[in-house]
């Protein structure tokens, strides 16, 4: 597995989560158990979505965009970032506003072993 690799699936994964947060706002918000999706959510989703787009795009593009030796110093930037990404649900479930089930810990995991993997193939 390589570094770019490491990147697209990051990419892959932020597209997702961008696919769900802008079309699937009203499941999210119940399943969350927030109630019915107001207007309020729906649009705060929808910005969040477009945000993970973009995001998405950066994570595909920046391999083909840098050097190899470019990408590897590029990266500790973005696992400082992917950090507070991880960091940011972890407090949301600290204070109850999201749940804490089985998609939370795997996507945790998951994110943690990304991040551990962007290092490790970055050194």
């Amino acid at each position: 597995m390589t570094l770019s690799l490491v990147y697209k699936i990051f990419a892959v994964i932020n597209l997702i989560m961008a696919l769900m947060m802008g079309l699937a706002s009203g499941m999210l918000s119940e399943t969350s158990g927030w109630g019915e999706a107001t207007i309020g959510i729906t649009t705060m989703s929808e910005h969040h979505g477009s945000v993970l787009l973009v995001l998405g795009v950066i994570f595909w593009m920046l391999p083909s965009w840098t050097s190899e030796e470019q990408l590897k110093k590029a990266t500790m930037t973005m696992i400082v970032l992917q950090v507070f990404l991880f960091l940011v649900p972890i407090y949301h479930v600290g204070v109850g506003a999201i749940p804490q089930d089985a998609f939370f810990y795997i996507f945790s995991i998951l994110h943690l072993a990304l991040i551990g993997l962007l290092y490790w193939k970055s050194r």
